[in-house]
């Protein structure tokens, strides 16, 4: 058995490991569920949870040192990871002049 805690010690000392190829079919399945459910469209196999109605997924690849630092960091002040990434792109979003959005 493994805690969230375990996992992100492991992150922290995880080399990047190499990517492997998905068999096309499995690939194209996988992109089309991830967007039919960032989209918001449900089907009776994978509804959208009710946290998630609404809003849309935005993805970013971090080096590992960066994923471990937000993932601590979050944890330290009692957030969520994406309450984290909200303020933080909310604070973006004034430094470049613009009205800050909420979560």
């Amino acid at each position: 058995m493994s805690s969230r805690k375990g996992s992100l010690l492991a992150l922290r000392d995880r080399e990047a490991a190499p990517a492997t190829a998905e068999p096309e079919g499995r690939a194209a399945t996988s992109i089309a569920r991830s967007t039919d459910a960032g989209t918001g469209s449900s089907s009776s196999s994978s509804p959208v949870a009710p946290s998630r109605q609404g809003k849309k997924a935005m993805t970013g690849y971090f080096s590992p040192e960066m994923s471990f630092a937000m993932h601590m960091t979050a944890r330290k002040h009692s957030m969520s990871l994406q309450d984290a990434m909200a303020e933080a792109f909310n604070d973006w979003l004034r430094k470049m002049g613009e009205s800050p959005v909420g979560k």
